[in-house]
């Protein structure tokens, strides 16, 4: 078997770690963030995930893209056309991972509008509950807001693990 050029490999490890550690931050967020969040009162929880989302936003994203280019450039230059195998792996490792956008906008726009509306009537909100928290139609307050986020956000998460899982099989198959 002929040793691949060295830009090769390191597209293969930048796809595949990028979109395996876009994940992770995504469901750590879910499955460790989102718990303790849910513990705070409501202005409190609205601000953390506030700063969670602004973080999340900027970086996730950005990862993501640096794996989708690093599939799309080893499904175009490696294989060459569309017809071979590894070529359709990595092409659908990158359509996988870029997943991520519509999901969150088709997905999970709603919530996030909700929430990012909560954070700005609970801005400057001491600690306590805020009293416009009670008597809310269900599924409305801050706490289920939340909850519902962290559960659609670990439908997000799925997408660039797939896209690893993928990106590691056509690598070593």
């Amino acid at each position: 078997m002929a040793t691949l050029p060295a830009a090769i490999r390191i597209a293969q490890t930048v796809g595949i770690t990028a979109s395996a550690f876009c994940s992770g931050s995504i469901l750590s967020i879910s499955f460790l963030s989102t718990p303790t969040w849910l513990i705070a009162p409501s202005p409190i929880l609205v601000r953390q995930w506030q700063l969670s989302f602004d973080r999340g936003k900027i970086m996730n994203p950005a990862i993501a893209l640096v794996s989708i280019i690093s599939y799309g450039y080893l499904s175009y230059k490696l294989y060459g056309t569309l017809n071979h195998p590894k070529a359709e792996m990595y092409g659908l490792s990158a359509l996988v991972t870029f997943g991520i956008w519509p999901y969150t906008i088709f997905g999970m726009m709603s919530t996030n509008r909700k929430l990012l509306k909560k954070h700005d009537e609970m801005r400057g909100s001491d600690i306590g509950e805020k009293a416009t928290e009670v008597g809310l139609a269900k599924g409305d307050s801050t706490k289920e807001l939340v909850d519902r986020w962290g559960m659609l956000n670990l439908g997000r998460g799925l997408f660039p693990l797939v896209g690893a899982v993928l990106g590691l099989w056509a690598t070593l198959s």
